[in-house]
């Protein structure tokens, strides 16, 4: 059974492909005030409200408020101590641990 990626892969660079070169064109034509009226054609009077273009040029804001960052204060506290001053460490009583005994013919 091939997985989701091998299955969607080459449609995936595509679209990938597509969106990357969307997105050139637009920059393109944002900064090229002749490129910007060649895609519009013969349009006399165009206005740039609702202009692909020109939203990208100036980039998207959405019209949903900023959000407020609420920063409440609080009171520093040290750190506990330790339970122990000092580490105990014994070496195993064993070389390998029981789980990973020799392997079982």
């Amino acid at each position: 059974m091939k997985l989701m990626a091998e299955r969607f892969g080459p449609f995936r660079r595509l679209l990938a492909a597509g969106a990357a070169g969307l997105v050139f064109l637009l920059g393109l034509a944002a900064a090229s005030p002749d490129l910007h009226a060649r895609v519009h054609g013969n349009v006399v009077d165009h206005d740039d409200a609702g202009c692909v273009i020109a939203l990208f040029g100036h980039g998207v804001s959405l019209a949903a408020g900023t959000a407020d960052l609420v920063v409440v204060p609080i009171e520093w506290q040290a750190p506990p101590a330790p339970a122990v001053a000092e580490l105990l460490l014994t070496a195993p009583r064993y070389l390998r641990q029981p789980e990973r005994g020799p392997p079982g013919a």
